[in-house]
């Protein structure tokens, strides 16, 4: 009946045994902010590539490179998020 009256009014069932952690409300935003600036530029790239008129071989190396490093950012942010995702938790244990 609980339930029922939340998703009335719009909200989002969650998990009755565990509140929500300062890890869980902080990590996916920074992510998603991520992706998003990376998917633009890398959108902007393909874009500057296609309009440079360069040899094929040219354009998939920069479209390459471009994806590698935007992949190895994503990689960099991810583990960045998520190790501070499990000091929060760590945090969050130790103080009960």
């Amino acid at each position: 009946m609980m339930a029922d009256r939340s998703r009335e009014h719009g909200e989002r069932s969650g998990s009755l045994t565990r509140g929500a952690s300062p890890a869980h409300t902080v990590l996916l935003p920074a992510v998603k902010m991520d992706l998003a600036v990376v998917v633009l530029l890398l959108v902007c790239l393909w874009f500057l590539v296609a309009a440079a008129g360069w040899p094929a071989a040219y354009e998939a190396a920069a479209l390459l490179g471009g994806s590698a490093a935007a992949c190895g950012w994503l990689v960099l942010r991810t583990r960045r998020a998520l190790a501070r995702a499990r000091a929060d938790v760590r945090r969050e244990h130790g103080a009960e």
